[in-house]
């Protein structure tokens, strides 16, 4: 038995057959749907994991920061692993080092246990990001048409699914950790599927024919990466905010600020109202997370549509006008329909500036290939991990309401500078190119 296992697997690794940039787009868009549906459905369940601690905000945000550390850690790792077995086999690997980690770190009976869970799925997250998104960049160039921001949509598509999924989970009273272990499996038999379709390293001239890089000062210092690295750091920040923290948001604003931390197993002891509102708020935290990640799947699909009639510069100042909008509704005392609907603005107003930014310092001029990809990516997953920590502290000091307000100055700044920063860009690589043309 343990043979054939073997010889499955080895035959699974070494396929020899070539894949299209068809296929390749298929198996990218397939592993963002598999990842996003997972996250999508613990995200709404992180309020239950830190009742369970027993623990304030402020102490549970530190699992985000031990996540920030773990993608950290991979921004001299991961390069080094891509160019020891490419991107191909990196994410098959990380693939399964999330999907065996994830729900351990769920299911933790301490939290101890959870942040050191947590590190390691910083860790391997981030490398996967930095290897899915150099495959996705490599089949938009090979395809010669924008398609990374639809790729990306599957990952959004994925979120919405699981956050969606969780909130009728919830509404029927069932364990949400059961949720999350079905859908770990389901990732389990659908990597052969991904795996055969990716791209091969010969097939990718940054893999094939380039010789390892280092990560050098100077390149992290490259004044143009600086500049759009604020970007990603904006996109990362508000998407790891609002899918953090979003449902105790939500909790905030029904349950009110400084509401007493009761785990659910304690809940049919509280009486029968107060049960039913920490249920409903529950509930309605996983639909927010659904009109967020459901816009911002709308928002990616629908991308590179938009992208090819009004650029990325465009595309990313209206985005930012939407997202500024959105924050404002989820701050005011309303009807909480709005709070929802500011949900979906702020996810339809970020939804392109991860995808349009990876693809963008893709085509840094004075950079080895994929060395640009590989910081770009790092930070910004540092930021989607460890921004939520400072979220948290002030949260827990300050209220969510005030906290997610001061957010606003990333999509503002955003649409006020991203037309200038991106025509300075992208004159500073023709100038580049046309001089490398010249020598």
């Amino acid at each position: 038995m343990k043979r054939i296992e073997s010889r499955s697997i080895n035959k699974l690794i070494e396929s020899p057959m070539t894949a299209t940039p068809q296929s390749a787009r298929f198996s990218v868009s397939l592993i963002f749907l598999i990842y996003g549906t997972l996250i999508g459905s613990y995200l709404p369940y992180l309020p239950f994991v830190k009742d369970r601690f027993g623990i304030g905000e402020s102490a549970f945000s530190m699992g985000f920061l031990f996540g920030a550390f773990g993608a950290l850690a991979s921004l001299p790792l991961a390069p080094w692993i891509i160019k020891q077995i490419g991107t191909r086999k990196a994410i098959l690997l990380m693939s399964l080092l999330y999907l065996s980690t994830v729900g351990f770190m769920m299911a933790a009976p301490s939290f101890a246990l959870f942040l050191v869970l947590f590190l390691l799925v910083g860790l391997t997250i981030s490398t996967w990001e930095i290897a899915v998104n150099s495959q996705a960049s490599a089949i938009e160039d090979q395809m010669g048409r924008p398609v990374i921001s639809s790729i990306h949509g599957f990952w959004s598509l994925g979120t919405f699914i699981g956050t969606a999924a969780m909130a009728g989970w919830l509404a029927l009273k069932l364990n949400g950790l059961w949720l999350i272990l079905g859908l770990i499996v389901l990732g389990f038999l659908a990597l052969p599927t991904v795996y055969g379709g990716l791209l091969r390293r010969e097939q990718i001239p940054a893999e094939s024919t380039a010789k390892p890089q280092p990560l050098k000062l100077r390149y992290m210092l490259y004044p143009p990466l600086i500049a759009i690295a604020f970007y990603m750091v904006a996109g990362y920040m508000l998407e790891g905010t609002f899918q953090d923290w979003g449902a105790l948001l939500i909790r905030e604003l029904m349950l009110g600020r400084g509401a007493e931390i009761v785990p659910e197993r304690l809940w049919s002891l509280l009486p029968v109202q107060e049960a039913d509102l920490r249920r409903r708020a529950a509930v309605s935290g996983a639909v927010a997370l659904a009109f967020f990640t459901g816009t911002m799947t709308i928002g990616r699909l629908s991308g590179d549509f938009v992208i090819a009639r009004i650029g990325r510069a465009g595309t990313l100042q209206i985005g930012g006008i939407i997202a500024v909008i959105g924050i404002v509704l989820v701050y005011l005392p309303s009807h909480q329909l709005l709070t929802f609907i500011g949900f979906a603005c702020v996810g339809l107003g970020t939804a392109n500036i991860v995808p349009q930014v990876i693809k963008t310092a893709d085509s840094t001029p004075g950079l080895p290939a994929g060395v640009a990809i590989s910081i770009i990516t790092a930070v910004g997953f540092v930021a989607f991990l460890g921004g939520p920590v400072t979220i948290g502290f002030s949260g827990e000091h300050y209220g969510f309401r005030v906290t997610f307000l001061t957010l606003a100055i990333f999509p503002l700044v955003l649409a006020l500078t991203a037309g200038l920063l991106l025509r300075w860009f992208e004159r500073g690589r023709k100038d580049r190119l046309q001089a490398e043309t010249t020598d």
